[in-house]
């Protein structure tokens, strides 16, 4: 049996945990935020780019040959990516399906890589920091 002190340190603890928890829940949830990296060695311009994953759309409107931008990914799920884009030249739409994104305490840094003739290379690294 507990006694009398060591029940109330107890709930002292519970309590103080409880409101540590309620007070630091979206700091203690987010580690911050994974990133796509797309880099443009295609030899023209590439123009509304939509990289889509599980419930995530991120867009570039304008990456041109040489360029490339970095954009913050928040997803809550697991999910394969899928490229779609159009080139200055007016070609039509181009897509590209593949890699994976798993949601997680990692943070990963996706490259997405693309070369002549709609070749795209994808790769994955882990981000220094938490």
């Amino acid at each position: 049996m507990l006694g009398p002190v060591k029940r109330l340190l107890l709930l002292a603890l519970t309590a103080f945990a409880a409101w540590y928890g309620w007070n630091h829940y979206a700091s203690l949830r987010s580690a911050g935020a994974s990133e796509v990296v797309v880099v443009n060695h295609s030899g023209q311009a590439i123009e509304r780019l939509r990289v889509r994953v599980a419930d995530q759309a991120l867009v570039v409107e304008t990456l041109e040959n040489g360029a490339q931008a970095k954009l913050p990914l928040r997803c809550e799920r697991d999910g394969a990516f899928s490229l779609v884009w159009q080139v200055r030249s007016g070609m039509g739409d181009h897509m590209w399906t593949g890699g994976q994104f798993v949601h997680g305490p990692i943070r990963l840094s996706h490259r997405f890589e693309f070369l002549d003739q709609d070749g795209v290379i994808w790769s994955s690294e882990r981000l220094a920091g938490r």
